[in-house]
């Protein structure tokens, strides 16, 4: 039976976006969750707005690494769970003054282990190579992909003869955009070679202690099951030529163990790339129509009115199309696909061979290229806000074409389905989703967790749910857990992280941060338990569930470190929580649109584009 999601609150020139045919509406306005507003403001959805952007706090440095029970649980931990809930993303943006972008932070590991019914937190920074250089001397000193802003000086000079003229781009790792825990390998990934971290502690090892972090790839990836019943991670990397204007496409496959066994190279047309998806005998990538603004390397990046990143935008004169490439046999035919459907996308859904061997295509689109981060990490209501659609394309694999439909126009993103339906026919999703809309179009932040469910052959949503944590409260990617011995897709459990921007026993500026476990089959109901974790913890950027329980209470080796380290320390308290030295929080605010995924396309292109200008 479909639910309806409603709301007893109506708010002047608002109005709801609902269909007969979807089983949700975006509400006028958020659900309350009884806690009065400290601020009421004029234009539409600006507390929200205002409440939504504490979650872009930049956290003071090390002092903030925090490990401990969680104590403060309302409802029950479901006894059979058992796993690690692992986020990553940037957590420190500000050094001696110098404010970076958000995603140019330095990362910050979040892990929660659930067994018997408890749960263990701990935080821990990424400890890159340029990461302990900064840490040293106290100050950023590396350039990065997504500020204009530049530590460098003269920065004039630097960006003119090192960057363009000689053609060193190279950029700080902050090991911030994913972590991943495979193979018995647990994984920190940012846009180059990940960053091994040690299971037990999350303390970092670096690269090349094991094949995960031996292969340069990108931060998204898929697991799949093969014909025998094993499984598969697949990665890929994207490696883009300005200059040949060609994209060299590897993608990896890593066993049950971690051991790479498989890699396919491939060279097609330069162009963006941000997810893939992979079924039986493909993998597919959703090629969007950008450019590279020429002129704007000498007419803004130089003098750091723009990043790498901005130097990207749309390129009208050419559709989107689907690049597949063979998964198997001996074939290095690259396919493509022209849409119907003029758009870009981020992150996919998920996508499989239908019985006619068609491919369907799920993922969030975009109408206008505006740089992911910007209407996501950076909205005001007015120019930047949320207007991603979830859209299904069904690319025939005999006349090579992709029909578009459009599922639903509640703006989504960073879905997610049950990893033991990737690259399989499915029915259900979990995504990110905004709450509510104004009568001009204006979306609300991103702030629900939704379900959606279509049938593999449909070409519309049969159900689709939203659960509003409350007025300021604000969730974060969603991960799907099956339950242990479930049958059915959907039976298991939906955690994610809620940012909470008026937690009254917050010692961080009001913030604090929960972890929910929702009933998938009983999404509407909310969560069956609510964590409230030590300490707050930044929207981040993704992450994944760990069937394995990692990161838990810490070992012997561990214990008798923290010892030593002790009586190092006089006996004085170790800085593995929020110290004295902690300093109020900086609030980020992007200046400028970036991007996740732009890394490839901007690391070569300050001296690709000059190579190209000058011939």
């Amino acid at each position: 039976m479909m639910t309806m999601m409603s709301t007893n609150m109506t708010t002047t020139n608002m109005t709801t976006m609902m269909t007969t045919t979807r089983a949700v509406q975006t509400p006028t306005a958020p659900v309350s969750d009884g806690k009065a507003k400290a601020k009421v403001l004029d234009a539409p959805f600006a507390q929200e707005y205002a409440d939504y952007s504490t979650g872009y706090a930049s956290v003071p440095g090390l002092a903030y690494e925090n490990m401990g029970w969680v104590t403060e649980v309302r409802g029950e931990i479901p006894p059979e769970m058992v796993g690690t809930l692992l986020r990553n993303g940037p957590a420190m943006y500000e050094r001696d003054g110098f404010v970076k972008s958000y995603l140019d932070g330095d990362g910050m590991v979040t892990s929660i282990a659930i067994k018997d019914g408890k749960a263990y937190f701990r935080n821990k920074f990424v400890r890159t190579e340029h990461f302990e250089k900064e840490e040293e001397l106290g100050k950023f000193t590396e350039p990065s992909i997504f500020t204009a802003k530049d530590p460098r000086s003269p920065a004039f000079f630097y960006r003119l003869f090192n960057d363009i003229l000689a053609g060193n781009l190279n950029r700080k790792q902050n090991g911030a955009y994913n972590v991943l825990n495979w193979g018995k390998s647990l994984v920190a990934v940012d846009y180059k070679k990940p960053y091994a971290l040690n299971p037990d502690t999350l303390e970092t090892i670096g690269h090349g202690a094991c094949d995960l972090s031996s292969a340069m790839h990108t931060s998204h990836y898929r697991t799949v099951t093969e014909p025998d019943g094993s499984r598969r991670c697949v990665a890929f990397l994207n490696e883009v030529n300005w200059r040949t204007e060609t994209t060299n496409a590897v993608f990896y496959e890593f066993d049950e163990n971690g051991k790479e066994v498989s890699r396919r190279a491939y060279d097609y047309p330069a162009s963006y790339v941000h997810d893939l998806i992979v079924t039986e005998n493909y993998y597919v990538l959703f090629d969007c129509p950008i450019k590279i603004d020429f002129p704007a390397v000498f007419t803004k990046y130089i003098f750091e009115k723009s990043c790498l990143s901005e130097l990207i935008c749309e390129d009208t004169d050419r559709r989107p199309l689907f690049r597949i490439f063979p998964r198997r046999g001996d074939s290095r035919e690259v396919l493509t696909a022209p849409a119907d459907y003029w758009c870009y996308a981020y992150h996919h859904v998920n996508g499989f061979e239908d019985k006619d061997g068609n491919i369907v295509f799920d993922t969030c689109t975009w109408d206008k290229f505006t740089l992911y981060f910007t209407d996501i990490c950076n909205p005001n209501g007015k120019d930047n806000y949320p207007r991603m659609k979830l859209s299904r394309f069904v690319i025939d694999m005999k006349e090579l074409v992709a029909k578009h439909f459009l599922l639903s126009e509640v703006p989504c993103e960073l879905p997610i389905t049950s990893w033991d339906y990737t690259g399989r026919d499915y029915e259900h999703m979990y995504l990110s989703t905004s709450v509510g809309r104004t009568e001009d179009g204006v979306n609300g932040p991103m702030q629900a967790l939704s379900k959606a469910s279509i049938k593999p052959d449909g070409d519309t949503l049969y159900y689709e749910e939203q659960w509003v944590p409350g007025d300021r409260k604000f969730a974060m990617e969603p991960f799907f857990v099956p339950r242990p011995g479930g049958t059915e897709e959907d039976d298991g459990w939906v955690v994610a992280l809620v940012h909470d921007a008026a937690y009254e026993k917050s010692d961080f500026g009001g913030r604090g941060t929960e972890m929910v476990i929702i009933d998938a089959k009983k999404f509407s109901e909310g969560p069956v338990a609510s964590l409230r974790l030590p300490t707050y913890v930044p929207f981040g950027v993704h992450g994944s569930w760990s069937p394995q329980y990692i990161a838990g209470p810490p070992k012997a080796d561990e214990l008798e470190r923290l010892e030593e380290m002790r009586k190092r320390n006089d006996g004085k308290p170790l800085s593995l929580g929020i110290g004295s030295n902690a300093s109020e929080p900086v609030i980020h605010s992007t200046p400028t649109p970036q991007a996740i995924g732009m890394a490839a396309a901007g690391l070569v292109l300050g001296i690709t584009a000059l190579s190209s200008i000058l011939g």
